[in-house]
């Protein structure tokens, strides 16, 4: 597949992304670099081998303890509020 500035646009456009027109040429040879990386793997001969779906293997990965601690007060949290209506947070109006 080779790869324009139309194509460029073409994917900005679906990905909803704005990019300058001067930007095109480097997107250009980026994502053609990319498809050619892609092409470069999808030549090799995987036969004889399992996919995975996870890279570190059997290992678990390393979690803390879970045990229960205690937690803030009501007023312990609510005391480090940048503001507060008595015992609220007050955070800006989104609409």
């Amino acid at each position: 597949m080779s790869i324009d500035a139309e194509t460029v646009r073409k994917v900005a456009l679906l990905a909803r992304l704005e990019i300058d027109p001067s930007e095109e040429p480097r997107l250009v040879r980026e994502l053609a670099s990319i498809l050619s990386y892609v092409e470069q793997l999808q030549a090799l001969d995987v036969t004889g081998i399992e996919p995975t779906s996870q890279v570190g293997g059997e290992a678990k990965p390393a979690l803390r303890e879970d045990v229960a601690k205690p937690c803030e007060t009501r007023e312990e949290a609510l005391g480090q509020a940048p503001d507060r209506d008595g015992d609220y947070f007050r955070v800006p109006q989104v609409v």
